[in-house]
């Protein structure tokens, strides 16, 4: 584990980079920016998702959880500010 204040680079194997839109697969609703990333046993990769509709709330998926996202909303297709 990396002490806290240390940063590393980010993973070389990243499918998305920090900053990108992302949205969760499949039935459950989570949109935002990728804000940080973990790995684990028994995840390869993983990324720290800050919502885009609930400010500073943060949710934890592993990579394979993830698609990119446009930043506009499925209902209203109203865009992020």
């Amino acid at each position: 584990m990396q002490p806290r204040g240390e940063q590393q680079d980010w993973p070389a194997d990243a499918a998305f980079p920090n900053g990108a839109l992302v949205q969760k697969k499949g039935r459950a609703s989570w949109r935002g920016k990728i804000v940080g990333w973990y790995r684990t046993d028994i995840t390869a990769l993983g990324y720290a998702v800050e919502s885009a509709f609930e400010p500073g709330s943060v949710q934890i998926y592993p990579e394979t959880a993830l698609l990119a996202w446009d930043g506009e909303r499925q209902a209203g297709r109203e865009e992020v500010a």
